[in-house]
């Protein structure tokens, strides 16, 4: 028996027969043309782009509505073969290294992998599976034959990686899969992205999986531990059984605690919002019995799209959300591209630094004429339902004066159109930056209300890498640190009378809802599957008790002391 420890990137636990598949670049043997046939072999080159393209929009058109996560995967590819760039250095080795269409995208995309898996950073590292991908669908055509492709699975497994290319991901007959454990990826992965959407367990970055797992291993995955157990024992077998039965027990509870108000035991509401990537998300939102949409993450509209969303475009969407929310508050953020969410139409590809670069609130401050067309649409959507905005990685109260600005623009510009429209639109700063939770006091003068993102706010904090599995043990949103950045903001916004709410991951785990609560946290917001553990964990609180727990975590020496303390809290 083998047990490995990776990263948890989609929840449950799955036991079942591995299948192992690799996703490797292809060898293409060393071969020149003739100077007279150069242009020929760049026609060749450019039909098999062109049939690649189809390849993939066919492919996106296959996904359905439920998961449109699965369409971004494939998009992605897109994008890279819309890239001169590339299309541009693999011509230029035809015409001036004489070199066939076949050996020239070879070696072409073997160089461009070798520089992405040189950067110490996975959002570069995992465009890899990119990048082969395309490698594959462009030879497929060249080579005049079909490469070898995942063969539909004819029986129940646990699919075994290295990692997959977004082709291998979503021509899985998804039926059939029971879970992911891959040796790369993160959080942002293909694998993960997948397997979230399609709610099965999933874990990454398991050292040495696909060589110690073999077809028809017997395996576990532990979606909720992050723990992969190759060739379990019996003991170990029957021990999971039972633990598959609690939680499948548990998921029955939560249909039923649905229905229940969200109060404490001794009768504080806190409102438990949802976050959504589109409009197709909204009926979670309602399922699940979220008080509204406290985090509309638009930036999934625009990746991997060829073209830009139009005005009109948008504010159908917008429409469709609100409408669909039935006059519950939606919360949409602005667009929030860069670090590890690239678009080449709004961010530099070579910036050595992402995640402290141009990004979020950045960008929209260097596209300004995108930004106002996404406000213009939200004003226009407005006039549906209940709205309000936020923006992304706010630094200090300059940005909210200059974004400020900028709406002001829109609302003159859309009011020249004659058409209806939100006029007083509430205008909201996330915090996720340690100078903005320490400007509140000038932030509030200028911002409607707010918005905690505890993800990035832990990982600039404690100067953490969230997406690198080298120093994931390091993450830790229950810092002290990181708590008395929260109590501030929270306390900042109170005596000012502004709403402020906790959207990022932290929200969305129970063993830390005490610990909000006890810091003066009362909206949150989670992804709509989480709703119902944590609804069950505010009911079952008394939030003197919190308050107690909050107060011997803020004087805690460490995030380690913290965990104890909430490990303890747990057990009672």
């Amino acid at each position: 028996m083998e047990t490995l420890s990776g990263q948890k990137v989609s929840s449950g636990i799955a036991m079942g027969q591995a299948i192992i598949l690799t996703s490797e670049e292809i060898k293409v043997q060393e071969a020149y043309v003739d100077e007279s046939k150069i242009e020929l072999e760049v026609k060749r080159f450019r039909r098999a782009l062109v049939k690649s393209e189809k390849d993939i929009k066919k492919l996106i058109g296959e996904q359905d509505q439920v998961h449109v996560d699965v369409g971004r995967i494939i998009a992605t590819s897109l994008d890279f073969l819309a890239d001169d760039m590339l299309s541009g250095a693999i011509e230029g080795a035809i015409r001036e290294q004489r070199y066939t269409a076949a050996y020239a995208v070879c070696e072409t995309i073997s160089t461009l992998t070798e520089q992405f898996k040189a950067i110490d950073n996975p959002a570069f590292s995992s465009k890899v599976a990119d990048m082969i991908d395309i490698e594959h669908r462009l030879l497929n055509h060249l080579m005049g034959g079909r490469l070898n492709r995942v063969q539909k699975l004819t029986a129940k497994t646990i699919v075994i990686a290295d990692d997959l290319t977004p082709s291998q991901a979503v021509t899985l007959d998804r039926d059939k899969v029971l879970a992911f454990a891959t040796e790369k990826g993160s959080w942002a992965s293909h694998t993960a992205i997948l397997a979230r959407a399609l709610g099965i367990p999933a874990v990454v970055a398991v050292p040495h999986v696909a060589h110690l797992a073999s077809i028809g291993s017997q395996v576990i995955v532990d979606g909720d531990a992050g723990v992969v157990i190759v060739d379990p024992s019996e003991e170990t077998r029957k021990r999971y059984l039972e633990k598959r039965k609690r939680s499948r027990r548990s998921t029955v509870a939560d249909s039923n605690i649905r229905r229940q108000p969200s109060i404490t035991r001794d009768g504080e509401e806190i409102r438990i919002y949802c976050n959504i990537e589109t409009k197709e998300d909204v009926p979670r939102v309602k399922k699940y019995g979220g008080t509204g949409v406290g985090l509309f993450r638009t930036e999934f509209l625009f990746l991997g799209r060829q073209t830009t969303l139009s005005e009109d475009e948008q504010y159908e969407v917008y429409r469709e959300a609100l409408e669909g929310m039935e006059g519950k508050m939606v919360t949409i953020r602005s667009m929030d591209v860069g670090a590890d969410k690239f678009d080449r139409r709004f961010n530099a590809r070579n910036e050595p630094n992402p995640f402290l670069g141009e990004r979020s609130i950045r960008v929209s401050f260097r596209h300004t004429e995108s930004f106002k067309t996404q406000m213009r649409a939200i004003m226009r959507a407005g006039i549906h339902g209940k709205v309000r905005v936020m923006f992304p990685l706010i630094m200090d109260s300059g940005d909210m004066i200059r974004a400020r600005a900028l709406i002001a623009e829109a609302r003159a510009e859309v009011e020249e159109t004659g058409v209806p429209f939100e006029r007083d639109l509430r205008v909201g700063a996330m915090i996720e930056l340690p100078s903005a939770a320490l400007n509140m006091e000038a932030l509030v003068q200028h911002t409607d209300f707010f918005s905690i993102g505890t993800n990035d706010l832990t990982q600039y904090t404690l100067g953490v890498d969230r997406l690198n599995h080298r120093v994931s043990n390091l993450y830790a949103p229950h810092h002290p640190a990181v708590l008395q950045l929260i109590k501030h903001v929270i306390k900042v916004a109170r005596r000012h009378g502004k709403y402020c709410s906790v959207c990022g991951e932290m929200a969305g785990e129970p063993i830390y809802i005490p610990l909000l609560l006890g810091l003066g946290v009362r909206n949150i917001s989670v992804a709509p599957p989480s709703l119902p553990k944590v609804k069950r964990m505010v009911r079952s609180l008394y939030l003197s008790h919190c308050h107690h727990l909050a107060d011997a975590a803020l004087r805690a020496s460490s995030a380690d002391e913290v965990m104890t303390l909430l490990e303890q809290g747990s057990s009672k």
